[in-house]
């Protein structure tokens, strides 16, 4: 849990590193943001079946899903990740969060 004042906006923190707990992961849609820094081989992530798979080196933000969102994971896999708060991401932009659709 972050302290004051980012536990305000921010839900919670993550390190994932070495072999994943699983190739894949589906997250139901959300009313939150969820940034990933990714420190280690490329991810996939899929957002329902009539769109392709994307390949990201570097990581994303993933702002409020609208459809459940898929991720894959490398064998080995190396990331930071920031769970927002629903409200969370708005400070940190300089525009609505549904513009970064």
């Amino acid at each position: 849990m972050p302290r004051p004042p980012l536990d305000g906006l921010i839900d919670d923190l993550y390190y994932l590193e070495g072999t994943s707990p699983y190739a894949r992961l589906t997250l139901p849609p959300m009313p939150s943001a969820l940034l990933i820094v990714n420190l280690g081989a490329p991810f996939r992530i899929r957002a329902g079946t009539d769109i392709e798979t994307a390949e990201y080196a570097d990581g994303c933000v993933v702002t409020m899903p609208t459809r459940a969102v898929e991720f894959g994971y490398p064998l080995r896999t190396r990331s930071v990740g920031v769970h927002f708060k629903p409200w969370g991401l708005a400070p940190f932009l300089p525009m609505p969060a549904a513009e970064l659709r």
